[in-house]
């Protein structure tokens, strides 16, 4: 194959390049550029499909470490936004066998921290929710079991009722409140006779 000419992809990224053969254009990493000593002319097909692998995994995970830099992500979360960057299955799962070496995506962690950041969610909300982000239900349930439905809700009405009156309307609101939070019939209507406000049953 021969490669014609090179091109920076972006004006603001100067990693990543454009090498345009005489069988189509390849975007790569400026490292594996070097590494390869990729330049113009005749270059061998094979050494360069290599190469080209190993930049798109060195790429990936350049677009994963940012992603996670904000804030700690799921698995799937991680994987969902790479396939969006139209990278194959291979080079993601490498990716995230890379970053679960680096200490860098670990369910456990993540699903512990939501617990604990969440802390108005109902057990059956956390599920919910770390299931919608990708977390094993088995992983779910174990972390799951630090949840106290009844210290949860109660602490959440007991906020929710500060400074007010508890007429049937503000009652009707506190209801809503708690179930849209997750919390079952039985749980509210324990936590409305702790606060001895009247349930209609």
């Amino acid at each position: 194959m021969e490669i014609l000419s090179f091109k920076l992809k972006s004006k603001t990224n100067s990693n990543i390049f454009v090498v345009v053969t005489d069988n189509g254009e390849y975007i790569f990493h400026s490292e594996i550029i070097v590494k390869y000593g990729i330049s113009k002319g005749q270059f061998d097909e094979e050494i360069f499909l290599k190469a080209k692998q190993e930049s798109d995994e060195l790429i990936a995970l350049s677009f994963a470490m940012k992603y996670v830099s904000s804030n700690i992500k799921t698995e799937k979360q991680i994987k969902d936004y790479l396939y969006k960057k139209e990278f194959i299955k291979p080079i993601v799962d490498n990716v995230i066998n890379k970053l679960k070496e680096y200490n860098v995506v670990d369910d456990k962690v993540y699903a512990d921290m939501y617990v604990k950041s969440n802390p108005s969610f109902s057990k059956r909300k956390v599920q919910q929710k770390l299931n919608s982000f990708g977390v094993k239900k088995d992983l779910t349930d174990e972390i799951c079991e630090q949840v106290d439905d009844e210290e949860r809700c109660l602490k959440n009405a007991q906020k929710f009722m500060r400074a007010k009156v508890a007429d049937k309307k503000t009652q009707e609101k506190l209801n809503r409140r708690l179930s849209y939070l997750g919390y079952n019939w039985e749980t509210i209507r324990k936590t409305l006779n702790k606060l001895n406000i009247e349930t209609e049953e």
